[in-house]
Parts: C-alpha cells; structure tokens; sequence
C-alpha cells in the first residue's frame, strides 16, 4: 500500500513544476533549449561586432588622407605656391624701335645728342611740326573745323634751346615759391623738361585748345567739346593723348590734356585701343 502511494504521488510533483513554469531538474527539457539559443545570439553578435570593427578601419584608412588638419593644408599650400601665368601680350602693330614716329623720350629719357627733325610750319604764328606728320595734322583739324570745331594751336615742335628756357623758368618758379633746389628741379621736370627729354623736341607734338580758349587749365579744357571730340577722333589721323590723366607714374609728366602726340594712324590705334601710353608700349613691345 505505501508503494502505490509514492507511485501515485510522482506525477502530481511533475505537474507542479511544469504549472509554475519552472525548469525541469534534470533531463533534456526546455531549459536546455534556451541555453543554446543565448549561446547563438552571443556568437551571432561577437560575429557583427568583429565585421564592424574590421569594416570601420579599413574605412578609416581610406578616408584618412582627406582628413588631414586644416593647418597641415596650409602649410603645404604656402610652401608650394601654385605661379599664375603671366599674361599674353596682345599682338601690337608691325612698329620697331627705329621708326621715326615711334622715338621716345621724356624725363629721364633724352633724345640723341644733335637730334633734329625735318619741320614745316602748320600755321601763320610760327608753330612748325614733323613734315611726316604734316598732312594727317591738316586732315584732322579740317574734320574738327567740319564738325563745328575750331581747334587753336598754342605749341608745337621746340628747338632744345628754347626747351631749356623753359625748363630753367620753372624751376625758378619753384624756387620762388619756397623749394630747394633739388625738389624744385625734380617738380619741374613734370612740367617742362629739360631739353632733349620734351616731347616738344621730337617735332611731333602739338598742344591744341579750343579757339575760345585763353589758358592751358585742364580741368576746364577736358569739359570743352574739342577735348571730347579729339579723344574720340585723333586717332584716326595718327595721334593720341600723350600724358593721360591716370598714367602720370608712367609717364613721369603731369596730365596734359592740350598734349597730343603723332605716332602713325596704325600705332595711335593700338595705343587707344589698349589704353596704353608710349612707354608701356616701348616696355611691353619694343625692349
């Protein structure tokens, strides 16, 4: 009898475990089951963890030269500057250094000791220009004279012996006015220079105001119709605007807008067309 009671009392305890959802204490149950699967998804996620961290550093190092700390940049960037090509010359006339209507001179700058140019006269007051430049000088104040203008001739070729009076005269002005020798000479040269080193003495400058006009003022002269007409059309017929207003450290002269010069209806083309003055054109073309 009492072994039948103990046969009978074994599945009752069975039944218990399993009702509270407890693990079986022995034997290949569902326990055993879940101890598997934690194992899987631990390997599983050792596996992920290993490809990302392999994955991540070949990345890096593919990435890492971009990377590179910005002041590193700069100092490569300064100690292998990138040159900028200097800039093509335009293609200028077909002109060389030894065409009379191209001389140049200017303070600093003299002409040729005994330099002397064939002259004829352009008017009945004793003002004489190149005998090359003679024609196109008549054939622009006739177009002026046709456009309402009149164009009067206050200068024009100047032997060096007058250009050194000139020269001299303001120097003396300067002084007058309270500078030493040295700045005064220098100033001067901005005004009248020295023989030689005129423009006037090359015979091919002429200074040219409107008839009406009374003195060499130029901020009045550039507001006169004949300034305006000249700068449009000189060129045409061989000249151009020897001292502009804004090459003044070029030309070492000060603006003059009364001052034109004949350089031949092909070079007072390019000259204006460029915005050059005759020195830039010496320097970027002729030296």
């Amino acid at each position: 009898m009492q072994q039948s009671a103990a046969q009978t009392a074994a599945p009752a305890q069975k039944v218990r475990w399993s009702a509270e959802g407890g693990s079986e204490p022995e034997g290949n149950g569902s326990g055993g089951r879940k101890i598997w699967i934690a194992v899987l998804v631990v390997l599983i996620a050792a596996v992920l963890i290993a490809a990302a961290l392999l994955w991540g550093g070949r990345f890096g190092k593919r990435e890492q030269p971009e990377s590179q700390p910005v002041s590193s940049q700069a100092a490569s960037a300064s100690a292998e500057p990138t040159a900028e090509p200097s800039p093509t010359p335009v293609p200028g006339p077909a002109v060389t250094a030894e065409d009379w209507f191209a001389v140049l001179n200017g303070p600093g700058n003299p002409l040729p000791e005994g330099f002397d140019p064939q002259t004829d006269a352009i008017d009945g007051a004793g003002y004489y220009l190149d005998s090359h430049a003679v024609e196109d000088f008549f054939a622009m104040q006739q177009a002026a004279q046709e456009a309402g203008l009149q164009l009067k001739i206050i200068s024009g070729f100047r032997s060096t012996t007058r250009q050194q009076q000139l020269y001299e005269q303001e120097v003396q002005a300067l002084l007058n006015q309270g500078l030493d020798q040295a700045a005064a000479e220098q100033q001067a040269q901005q005004v009248e220079q020295k023989a030689y080193e005129s423009d006037h003495n090359t015979g091919l400058a002429v200074d040219l105001v409107p008839q009406y006009s009374q003195t060499k003022n130029a901020e009045t002269i550039v507001q006169t119709p004949e300034y305006q007409w000249l700068s449009e059309h000189a060129a045409e017929y061989g000249f151009v605007l020897r001292y502009p207003e804004d090459k003044q450290e070029i030309t070492g002269v000060e603006f003059k807008p009364w001052h034109w010069r004949y350089v031949g209806k092909e070079l007072a083309s390019f000259l204006t067309e460029q915005n050059l003055t005759l020195e830039e054109y010496w320097q970027q073309y002729l030296s």
